[in-house]
């Protein structure tokens, strides 16, 4: 009997609670994005070595030097991935078609390409399609020293391109 007599208590305690509450309402957001799912960069870094240079080939506006190779690979694409497209930046030179030198020497400029020859500058793109087979893909580049000016004085060269990678 003393169970009884609890309950309605408790009942009438719990009337008397409920119309002190309030409701509120809640918005969530949710964002997010579909990305393609990036490839295995296998060349991290590389260096040209362009060797020594001599100042009487680099005297005439518009001298360079021979084309140096470079290749960078990337692996273990996922599927469904059919491109690259890569993204090169650095300090450009004072005509804005090439790199600057770093290094001592002055009045020359680092020129990079395509394996056919297409300049580089920065903030240009290049695309290459994935293979789908192995899941891979390669940049065949190429860099030389070029004078714009001419009149190249001996010194160090040195510089910088970087390269950033999307994927479709």
């Amino acid at each position: 009997m003393n169970m009884s007599k609890r309950v309605p208590i408790a009942g009438w305690l719990l009337m008397m609670v409920l119309p002190l509450a309030h409701a509120a309402d809640v918005n969530i957001t949710i964002n997010g994005k579909v990305v393609a799912k990036p490839c295995t960069v296998s060349t991290v870094s590389t260096t040209v070595e362009l060797g020594d240079l001599y100042t009487f080939n680099l005297l005439a506006a518009g001298a360079t030097s021979p084309w140096h190779s470079v290749t960078l690979n990337l692996t273990n694409c996922p599927v469904g991935t059919s491109k690259v497209t890569a993204t090169f930046s650095g300090t450009a030179d004072s005509t804005r078609n090439y790199y600057a030198n770093q290094g001592a020497a002055r009045n020359i400029a680092l020129q990079l390409a395509d394996s056919g020859g297409v300049n580089l500058p920065n903030g240009s793109t290049k695309v290459v399609a994935v293979n789908d087979a192995s899941l891979a893909a390669s940049l065949v580049l190429q860099v030389r020293a070029i004078t714009p000016s001419g009149n190249v004085t001996q010194g160090s060269i040195q510089s910088l391109i970087n390269v950033t990678y999307t994927y479709s």
